[in-house]
């Protein structure tokens, strides 16, 4: 990636996921953050490959959005963390006397629609604690939000999504008719993943 793009990828994001109008609030800045590595990571892939799927076959997709009573050792503002739901995938807290009432009722949610979806190919034949687990397509993007009262939600972040799943792509696509001298052809671009290390290292810097 030419070192131009590649700064035009860094204004873009810059001003994406700076907290307009407290652009000064480290607060807000470390969720800004957390959402652009989570964006770039899981989220944005995710649809984009949801998109494509749904084109071919039926797709279900769903946010874990249930802090389990176990999540007290990690602060409030990390919310649900990456990987929180394997243990309510396999029934753990229904067996295990530190988690709660609510944690063993997601469980079983979580447990009773993925039974249905491999018995019968729909998660949700039948409503599940009152819920029709709807089907995924690029143009509605339904989802449904897994937490203690499940509900079915669409357009997950849709401003965000945009940004890197149409709008990034472009950006990279970007040419710049300048004479750059690279010995060996290499490019002095910096990559995605070197800016984000850059973005992490200097917010801890300012804590």
């Amino acid at each position: 990636m030419e070192n131009e793009t590649a700064d035009l990828i860094a204004d873009a994001l810059e001003f994406m996921y700076t907290p307009w109008p407290d652009n000064s609030d480290k607060y807000a800045l470390r969720n800004q953050l957390v959402d652009l590595v989570s964006d770039y990571i899981y989220f944005a892939p995710s649809h984009e490959v949801a998109d494509i799927h749904s084109k071919y076959a039926p797709v279900y997709m769903y946010e874990f959005a249930h802090r389990p009573k176990m999540a007290s050792f990690y602060p409030e503002w990390m919310g649900v963390v990456h990987g929180e739901n394997v243990a309510f995938d396999f029934g753990i807290p229904i067996w295990f006397p530190a988690y709660d009432a609510a944690d063993k009722n997601v469980s079983s949610f979580i447990m009773a629609v993925y039974a249905n979806f491999a018995k019968t190919g729909v998660p949700t034949p039948q409503p599940v604690s009152g819920v029709t687990w709807e089907r995924y397509n690029s143009s509605h993007r339904a989802y449904l939000r897994v937490d203690v009262n499940p509900k079915m939600a669409a357009s997950f972040a849709p401003r965000r999504m945009a940004f890197w799943n149409d709008y990034h792509p472009k950006l990279a696509q970007v040419k710049f008719d300048t004479k750059k001298d690279v010995a060996s052809g290499a490019s002095t671009g910096v990559t995605m993943a070197m800016f984000i290390h850059i973005a992490l290292v200097t917010f801890l810097a300012m804590c």
